[in-house]
């Protein structure tokens, strides 16, 4: 029988991370089905979903101490079904963008407003970087999320026009077929 787990891990950044954790999954006949990654500040986060026959996973769980010591990083784990399994009603899938002068509560505030329309987000990145030309942190947001049928594209412009002209940020999106 197949078994998934997902493993998250974060600790101290350094050259070589990635492919030790990788090739401890491969050395235990574990596939990464999706992953993603990045340094934040001097630490490396990582979330994975990984799948393997039952008894090669609890194997895995069992020996992911060896992991923790030889990377240093604090790894946890959790079981969950597998990605066809997972209960999705129809829905149409948008890709949002947000560009702004970097300032609190920008997040808070896309996010509310996809929540309070029952929205879901599905994937969500964002970041700071400093533009040297103008001397500006500018925020940016992507996500992607799911939109119910029963809520009204026209109602959700509303309130992203309105949080746009309420914290000044560029929020776009668009319907998307595949990421």
């Amino acid at each position: 029988m197949r078994s998934y787990v997902v493993i998250s891990s974060m600790g101290p950044d350094r050259p070589g991370l990635a492919r030790e954790i990788a090739e401890f999954f491969t050395a235990r006949g574990i596939n990464i089905e999706r992953s993603r990654g990045c340094v934040l500040g001097n630490e490396f986060g990582m979330i994975i979903l990984t799948s393997g026959n039952t008894d090669d996973i609890e194997r895995l769980i069992n020996d992911l101490d060896s992991l923790r010591l030889k990377t240093g990083l604090d790894i946890y784990v959790r079981k969950t079904k597998a990605p066809s399994h997972r209960d999705v009603l129809p829905s149409i899938p948008y890709k949002l963008i947000a560009t702004s002068i970097d300032h609190p509560g920008i997040i808070h505030q896309l996010c509310k407003a996809l929540h309070q329309r029952g929205i879901n987000i599905e994937e969500i990145s964002t970041n700071v970087d400093h533009n040297p030309a103008t001397g500006a942190n500018v925020f940016q947001m992507i996500c992607y999320f799911s939109l119910p049928p029963a809520v009204k594209i026209i109602d959700l412009k509303g309130d992203l026009t309105r949080i746009s002209d309420e914290y000044n940020v560029d929020v776009r999106f668009d319907a998307v077929i595949n990421k």
